[in-house]
C-alpha cells in the first residue's frame, strides 16, 4: 500500500485492490489522477458533492464493507468520526481534524494499528503527547502527522515534542504488512 497526503486533511491510500480518498476537496474528486472508489470523510463539514457515480461515500459512524476493505467509524465527538480500515493486511485509523479529544471509552474501541494518520493540533491544542500517547496504547508502526500543510509551526511544534526535530518529508510512505518497524516511527509526507 501506499500513502499520500493530498492536502491539509486529504490523504490517498493506493491499494492492491482498492483506492481511498479520505477528505477529498472537490478538485480532488473531479481529478483522474487519485481514481478511487472509496470515499471518505471524518467530518460532517465536508460535503461529498462531486461523488462519480461508482464511488462509495463513507460519513459518519458504522460498519462498512467496500470491495473486501473493512472500515470501521466510530463517533469522535462534535459531528467527527474516527476510522479503523482493514485492508491489504494492514489496519489504519485515521482521525482526521478533531475538535476535541477522544474519550477513554472510545480510546479503548481501537487496538492493533499499523499506521495512523493523527492531526497535529486537536482543536486549538498541539496534540504531540495526546497522539503520542493514543499511538502507544494502540500499537502503532507507523504515525503520520496531518493537518499541517497549512501551518508549518505547527508541525514543528509536534515533532519537537515526538523528540523528531529536523525529520524529512517524504513524498510517500510505502507500507508492506510483512515490513513493519518494531515499535513507532513518525514519517512526514509532503502535500503532493
Amino acid at each position: 500500500m501506499e500513502i499520500k497526503i493530498l492536502g491539509n486533511q486529504s490523504a490517498y491510500f493506493k491499494g492492491k485492490k482498492e483506492n481511498i480518498l479520505i477528505n477529498p476537496t472537490e478538485d480532488l474528486m473531479n481529478s483522474s489522477k487519485y481514481p478511487s472508489r472509496i470515499v471518505i470523510f471524518t467530518s460532517e463539514k465536508f460535503d461529498g458533492m462531486g461523488l462519480k457515480n461508482d464511488a462509495v461515500l463513507i460519513r459518519g459512524p458504522g460498519e462498512y464493507e467496500v470491495g473486501g476493505v473493512e472500515i470501521n467509524g466510530y463517533n469522535a465527538g462534535n459531528g467527527d468520526t474516527m476510522y479503523i480500515v482493514g485492508q491489504d493486511g494492514l489496519t489504519l485509523g485515521i482521525l482526521g481534524e478533531l475538535n476535541e479529544q477522544l474519550s477513554e471509552k472510545r480510546i479503548d474501541k481501537v487496538a492493533g494499528v499499523d499506521v495512523l494518520l493523527a492531526p497535529v493540533v486537536i482543536k486549538t491544542e498541539n496534540s504531540a503527547k495526546v497522539v503520542l500517547d493514543w499511538a502507544k496504547k494502540w500499537g502503532v508502526n507507523y504515525l503520520i502527522p496531518t493537518g499541517w500543510v497549512e501551518d508549518e509551526q505547527a508541525l514543528g511544534k509536534f515533532l519537537d515534542v515526538a523528540d523528531q526535530e529536523g525529520l524529512e518529508k517524504v513524498d510517500s510512505l510505502k507500507v508492506d504488512s510483512n515490513d513493519l518497524p518494531d515499535g513507532l516511527e513518525v514519517k512526514v509526507l509532503k502535500k503532493v
